[in-house]
């Protein structure tokens, strides 16, 4: 298999992304991450990736400062993980595949009839959809603006990951 090329020095700010977010499973963590859950074992479990590979991309994540390691348990000793600055300011780029996703990579009734992800504005109890701006009230929608609530198909994928 050709080695994938280095573009950690790269001028283009599309390949800096990419050598950063560019590996499915940094994505998924974050998505993790973005949903509140921050312990390993949870992230884990959810993403269904395995615990080398988890171990090593949050390592990446925290090398990159978009991710905080924290302890919260001396013994024995175990990390959470938080999103930093840096890592929020990632919510538009995994909401903008969200959207992407919820109107292109799905068959007709794949998901229910409604999304795989119903977003509610915490501030104003809106169905925001797929929107950028909130159809409710107008506010432009950040990290933590939103709540999420999965539909009945991605729920059960859910339980069957973690064992549930």
């Amino acid at each position: 298999m050709p080695k994938r090329a280095d573009l950690s020095d790269t001028f283009c700010p599309v390949g800096r992304s990419a050598e950063i977010l560019g590996d499915r499973a940094v994505l998924l963590i974050l998505r993790d991450l973005f949903f509140g859950r921050r312990r390993f074992e949870a992230i884990a479990a959810n993403t269904g990736l395995g615990p080398q590979l988890v171990s090593a991309r949050l390592k990446l994540l925290v090398r990159e400062d978009v991710v905080e390691r924290h302890v919260y348990q001396d013994r024995p000793l175990r990390h959470e993980y938080r999103l930093t600055a840096k890592g929020k300011d990632l919510f538009d780029v995994l909401y903008a595949m969200r959207n992407w996703a919820e109107r292109w990579a799905y068959a007709p009734g794949e998901t229910g009839g409604g999304p795989a992800m119903r977003y509610i504005h915490r501030a104003c109890g809106a169905d925001v959809g797929t929107a950028v701006v909130c159809p409710g009230c107008g506010e432009a929608l950040h990290y933590g603006d939103l709540k999420g609530e999965p539909s009945a198909p991605l729920q059960a994928e859910q339980a069957a990951r973690s064992g549930g």
